[in-house]
């Protein structure tokens, strides 16, 4: 059937269609966890009895903080193939410790932080984001004074004839 003819049906007819109407969900339907099928709280955003990275609640992944663990969970599948997986190759198991080692700064500079930042009590939470700011100045006055920067970028170079 058309578009144009599904916008002059009525409700009835719009169940003949093959349209799907939420009065047939119950009440007390909750959602299962993709990887122990553990029926779970509605508002609930990951399995509290089993480490499964998939989001309960489909609204998860938007959610920032909430969605690290759903965006990055890739990486502990891929720790658990490289050491714990008996059918993984050599070469998965190299390429999979370079993709590892590729973005591990990136977390260490990004995701701690960030993760502190968030698991810390609320009452401290101003107080440990000052003392991370004052830290970061420290490390790049640390870095300044001694010159640590000057390998990072060539300058120049001067060519001298004799």
């Amino acid at each position: 059937m058309t578009e144009q003819g599904q916008e002059n049906l009525s409700a009835g007819e719009f169940e003949e269609a093959g349209q799907v109407d939420d009065e047939f969900i119950p009440d007390d339907a909750r959602p299962l966890c993709l990887k122990c099928l553990k029926p779970c709280h509605p508002l609930q955003h990951y399995c509290d009895s089993c480490d499964c990275n998939d989001a309960i609640n489909p609204l998860t992944p938007y959610m920032p903080f909430l969605n690290i663990r759903f965006n990055y969970g890739i990486f502990i599948t891929i720790w658990r193939k490289i050491w714990y997986d008996e059918y993984t190759s050599i070469i998965g198991r190299v390429s999979y410790l370079f993709m590892i080692t590729i973005f591990v700064p990136v977390f260490l500079v990004v995701g701690l932080p960030s993760f502190l930042i968030v698991e810390i009590p609320q009452s401290v939470r101003k107080t440990t984001i000052i003392t991370l700011f004052i830290i970061g100045i420290v490390l790049l006055m640390f870095f300044w004074h001694y010159r640590l920067f000057t390998g990072l970028v060539s300058g120049p170079t001067r060519i001298t004839v004799r």
